[in-house]
């Protein structure tokens, strides 16, 4: 009887923990590095993916408005049919939810050359840029940074 008791007793502590670490695998970012990265967002990819991370459909509800930004956004959106994919929400779960953050976070990167001028000079606001967008999908924050190595599959944290 002893036996069963410890078996069953190791096997709940086994649960927990592996629930435990779980949970861990789930929160890959800070809320400092999301916090932060709102605030490079906004000042960057926000301009054409809009404050809401919805992207641009050509509606005259997006913000910032078109028409408030500089000519050189004005005439990337236009090069685009006036539609900037959405960085929030079904859409953008459908396109990056099975790819891996690390690759999030490199995709970011490579559209970093547009910003430099709005002041997107330090590559770890890219991460925390990440970092926030993951947030506004519903991921939740936790205790260990996240980094461009991140390889969670992005659903994995959001869902």
């Amino acid at each position: 009887m002893q036996k069963i008791l410890i078996s069953v007793a190791s096997l709940c502590l086994a649960a927990a923990s592996g629930f435990a670490q779980k949970a861990d695998v789930k929160a890959i970012y800070t809320s400092a590095q999301a916090d932060a990265g709102r605030a490079a967002y906004e000042k960057t990819c926000g301009r054409c993916h809009t404050l809401s991370l919805m992207g641009r459909h050509g509606n005259p509800d997006e913000r910032p408005e078109i028409h408030s930004l500089s000519e050189a956004d004005r005439k990337f959106i236009e090069d685009y049919g006036g539609v900037v994919p959405p960085l929030a929400g079904k859409a953008f779960l459908q396109n990056w939810g099975s790819k891996s953050v690390a690759q999030l976070v490199a995709r970011f990167q490579e559209a970093k050359f547009a910003f430099t001028a709005a002041g997107l000079t330090d590559d770890e606001d890219i991460v925390r840029i990440t970092a926030y967008v993951l947030r506004v999908n519903g991921a939740k924050p936790g205790s260990q940074p996240l980094t461009r190595a991140t390889n969670a599959i992005v659903k994995s944290v959001v869902e």
